[in-house]
């Protein structure tokens, strides 16, 4: 999650220097690497629920939090493709699969870059 969170700094920020409202080049490679980050954690997320056992209440609450972080992320590519670059159809990240949870699919706004924690 914290390479989705990164990706996703990266990304506000490109889209704070965008030039008079328009995507440049930064904008779109940060949006591909966003989307690669989500990618990789859809397949940790489905790799720890398959191999978890079902009664390990803090497995069970780590993937509740990744599935939510991955809809977030993948909200936010939305507005992203949709607003900003204006284009659907060219950049479409794969879905969250039907036995994934559903944690409420809403349009959140572009969250501002946090500070770099040392953890």
């Amino acid at each position: 999650m914290r390479k989705v969170a990164k990706a996703e700094r990266d990304q506000a920020l490109a889209l704070h220097l965008m030039a008079d409202g328009k995507p440049t080049p930064m904008v779109q490679a940060r949006l591909t690497e966003l989307q690669a980050q989500i990618d990789d954690l859809r397949v940790v997320l489905r790799r720890a629920r398959n191999g978890s056992t079902r009664h390990n209440s803090d497995v069970a609450e780590c993937l509740d939090m990744g599935f939510r972080s991955l809809n977030d992320a993948e909200s936010v590519t939305r507005q992203i493709r949709d607003v900003v670059m204006g284009d659907s159809e060219s950049l479409i990240a794969p879905k969250v699969s039907s036995d994934e949870p559903d944690v409420g699919r809403h349009l959140a706004p572009v969250p501002p870059p946090m500070p770099n924690r040392a953890e």
